[in-house]
């Protein structure tokens, strides 16, 4: 790993909309939808009850309607859906608060964590990252959620759009090249999808499937230069990225008159379990990950990749947790997953500068985004200069 200043990934934030769904409850909504359809709707029961959920969140109460009253229904005739544009207005208006709740829990832990001001802490943006894949309008999302947090009109905004599940590890690498480029700078980086809205009038069996798993929510970071006074983050050490050959139709994200209409090919699994070793070595030639942070595109996925890693069920069960508890939040996802794998793992106890790990996620291509990250322990109550010598040696490159 090449010698490089320190730049991490200082807090999180993460929201989810207010509709709670159990996903036993979408499913016979589901099912309900095709009854004149006997067999399609045991499938449908079959596809949700292995999709690894238990609940989902939703921007809209479309779920908690009687079938015939919601035109999301799947088997809505396509002139009584809504159309994108009805979706994307629904879209400009949920998005809004939920990418500003994220990005406002962010900007707070970190506020604790340095103690800082509020104030301080808003005037220390310089940059924002907006992801998202599931919307689009303009003035955008990244303008309204500056605005909602009044963060200085000074800041540089870019907007990171249509990539898919891995669409953070773009903002990401986009905030670490700032940061490197201008040490004194700070990257809010904020992921919003809203999945939900792209339920389509559809019996296509691959769509159906992708409709028992992703849901909406958002989640956001702050990337930086840390300090000693800080800690509970990861710094980011290296990213690779891959596009595996011959597979650019086993993802397809594609604008519809009814929304966003997704195909997921059954041979991603497959393909994932032949590109990601690949790529794992170019970020860990010489040693193992000690933690690992995979993208729960769903319980298949984690399946195949446990099993070509020879991964125990603990190093995957925060991946399993989040999928379960949230569903598929695409690229909002890989957030929720490292910011819960340090609250509940032993990560909070590692000391050793060398215990490194892994965050991977998914996307249309077919590509792989994996970045390395090293994990720095909150700080501990031992003598200060022992203390600060010791995460002095973390901070350092590596």
């Amino acid at each position: 790993m090449h010698n490089r200043d320190s730049v991490a990934i200082l807090s999180f934030g993460t929201a989810v909309p207010p509709y709670q769904i159990k996903q036993n409850e979408i499913a016979q909504w589901m099912g309900a939808s095709f009854a004149q359809r006997p067999e399609m709707s045991r499938w449908l029961r079959r596809i949700f009850a292995n999709a690894g959920v238990e609940t989902r969140y939703s921007c809209i109460d479309t779920y908690n309607l009687p079938v015939e009253q919601s035109r999301f229904a799947p088997s809505r005739p396509p002139c009584e859906a809504p159309t994108t544009a009805e979706r994307m207005a629904i879209y400009e208006r949920e998005s809004i608060p939920l990418g500003f709740a994220a990005a406002k829990q962010a900007l707070r832990e970190l506020a604790q964590a340095t103690a800082e001001s509020w104030e301080a802490t808003l005037a220390s943006i310089t940059h924002l990252v907006m992801v998202s894949c599931t919307g689009f309008f303009a003035p955008g999302l990244d303008l309204a959620v500056a605005r909602q947090l009044s963060l200085a009109p000074t800041v540089s905004r870019t907007l990171i759009g249509f990539m898919g599940c891995a669409a953070a590890f773009n903002g990401l690498r986009t905030a670490d090249q700032i940061v490197h480029s201008h040490p004194q700078a700070r990257v809010l980086v904020v992921c919003v999808e809203l999945s939900s809205l792209h339920t389509q009038p559809t019996t296509d069996r691959e769509n159906l499937v992708a409709a028992s798993l992703f849901a909406d929510g958002a989640s956001a970071c702050v990337v930086g230069s840390p300090t000693l006074r800080q800690g509970n983050f990861y710094v980011i050490e290296d990213f690779h990225t891959m596009v595996k050959p011959d597979t650019n139709d086993d993802m397809i994200w594609r604008i519809g008159d009814h929304g966003f209409v997704l195909r997921l090919s059954p041979q991603i699994p497959r393909h994932l379990t032949e590109v990601a070793p690949v790529a794992l070595t170019r970020l860990f030639p010489a040693d193992e990950p000690q933690f690992w942070a995979i993208h729960p595109g769903g319980p298949t996925i984690v399946n195949q990749l446990s099993a070509i890693f020879t991964l125990a069920p603990d190093q995957v069960a925060v991946s399993r947790a989040i999928l379960r508890q949230y569903g598929n939040l695409s690229s909002a996802t890989i957030f929720f997953v490292l910011d819960e794998l340090r609250r509940t793992s032993p990560l909070r106890s590692l000391r050793v500068r060398s215990q490194s790990g892994v965050a991977m996620a998914f996307g249309p291509g077919l590509v792989i985004e994996m970045a390395r990250l090293s994990y720095v322990p909150a700080p501990t109550t031992a003598t200060p200069s022992a203390g600060q010598a010791e995460r002095q040696a973390l901070l350092e490159p590596a």
